[in-house]
């Protein structure tokens, strides 16, 4: 099982990175476009999913917000997972491993799901109110902004996820490292 996780985990981050990379083809393009003096790029005949009718240099920049929205709101859960995350806590380092357990405990317990499991119903409810309503870019950006917002929430349920995860392992004594390693 641990295995299993391990590799969703890696896979998650690698899907995050071609997110990043993705980043980079679509501000090149934007790029392009400003020094060619193109607003738009494609022109559709029909309306399609997210761009509508044509994809033009605002829905390059709501492509790149989707993208980097997705990379980050994505990797924070495999991060927490794998224990690659950054600790600015002075005296993780100078406690026992039991001690840092009992730590990390407090912490996920008092204060990350609470913050978190707090976030869960307003995010849902800022996405939905951006479907019901149809919300989309109104200088010719991208349709369907609730793809956008939906980042949000699914994020939000992958931590949560997460720290339940995080928190089991503590609570057996074991990391979280230890749990996805063997």
């Amino acid at each position: 099982m641990g295995m299993w996780k391990r590799r969703w985990c890696e896979r998650a981050l690698d899907v995050c990175g071609l997110c990043l990379l993705a980043i980079a083809f679509v501000i090149a393009a934007g790029v392009a476009m400003h020094l060619l003096g193109l607003s738009r790029l494609l022109d559709f005949e029909r309306s399609y999913w997210l761009v509508g009718q044509a994809i033009t240099f605002n829905s390059l920049m709501g492509l790149q917000v989707l993208l980097f929205s997705m990379a980050i709101m994505l990797a924070i859960a495999p991060v927490l997972l794998l224990d690659r995350h950054v600790r600015v806590d002075v005296l993780h380092g100078r406690l026992s491993r039991r001690g840092q357990r009992r730590l990390e405990l407090v912490g996920h317990l008092g204060f990350a799901l609470p913050f978190f499991g707090g976030l869960l119903w307003p995010a849902w409810r800022f996405v939905e109110r951006a479907f019901v309503t149809g919300e989309r870019s109104m200088d010719g950006g991208l349709n369907d902004i609730y793809v956008i917002k939906a980042m949000l929430p699914m994020g939000i349920v992958m931590i949560l996820a997460a720290l339940l995860i995080v928190i089991a392992a503590l609570l057996r004594g074991r990391t979280p490292r230890e749990v996805l390693h063997g």
